[in-house]
């Protein structure tokens, strides 16, 4: 399960990393409902807490500054799915886990596999942590299909007690070409998202809301599905499985809402990095 709160181990690491986020537009730091919202830079955060365990990531920190933390050792959270509106914060959610566990954990312990219509927004991290990607491919290349059979076959490794290690993430960001993939690699990847995380491979898809609305059948599969900004609250809130969920209101880029037990947890991504 997605843990709450603090955990114990410090990131220690000696290179420089000079990505900042967009500034969200906020006013005066206020959230609509009068909340003061927490401003703040994900490695000085990360320093100021024990040292995270080795393969645990961070997803943000809500309102009183806890940590929401993803422990990929720990399968019950399965599948992740991140939906918002287009241009609300989803890639900033993924770099921010990426970056967390990247400062934690050598590559022996977290290694990615990437899918993404947008590899020039990640030609950065693929450049400076090239050691930690198995996989850097455009989402309509060959390459991208054996990405998702490779870490299929990996599972399926793993269940027969064989190549067992690290932590992978497959990483895939958008969902408008998996549709119409060929049908072994798209029931692979429905085989991955049922069994991965129970083998340390952990499928985190990004998804805008408009493709969400037209492939419910695909978010169903998707144990935990995480919400930034949607205009279209209904929508959110049947996505989510959150009937009270007010997405509309939430902040652009930088708030995001998962059910956490029976609740629902705000939690806001970092400034910089």
């Amino acid at each position: 399960m997605i843990s709450l709160p603090i955990v114990d181990v410090p990131v220690q690491t000696s290179e420089t990393i000079s990505v900042d986020f967009p500034k969200t537009i906020t006013q005066n730091g206020v959230n609509p409902s009068g909340n003061r919202i927490p401003e703040y830079n994900l490695r000085a955060y990360l320093n100021s807490l024990l040292p995270l365990p080795l393969r645990t990531g961070l997803l943000g920190i809500d309102l009183n500054e806890n940590p929401l933390l993803f422990d990929l050792m720990d399968p019950k959270p399965g599948a992740i799915l991140v939906v918002s509106d287009r241009d609300a914060g989803k890639m900033r959610l993924v770099k921010t886990l990426l970056y967390s566990l990247i400062f934690a954990n050598p590559p022996y312990e977290i290694q990615v596999s990437l899918v993404s219509a947008r590899t020039s927004q990640w030609k950065y991290e693929f450049d400076h942590f090239n050691a930690y990607f198995s996989h850097f491919t455009n989402n309509y290349d060959h390459p991208a299909a054996k990405a998702i059979l490779d870490e299929a076959d990996r599972v399926e490794s793993r269940q027969h007690g064989r190549n067992e290690g690290e932590c992978r993430l497959l990483i895939l960001d958008g969902f408008d070409t998996l549709p119409y993939m060929d049908f072994d690699v798209r029931l692979n990847f429905e085989w991955l998202l049922q069994e991965g995380p129970f083998y340390e491979v952990w499928p985190i898809v990004m998804m805008d809301s408009r493709t969400a609305a037209e492939e419910k059948k695909w978010v169903e599969k998707f144990k935990t599905r995480i919400i930034g900004r949607m205009k279209d609250a209904r929508l959110a809130a049947s996505l989510s499985n959150l009937p009270e969920l007010n997405s509309s209101s939430m902040m652009n880029g930088k708030e995001f809402a998962v059910r956490v037990g029976n609740r629902e947890h705000h939690f806001y991504l970092p400034d910089s990095i």
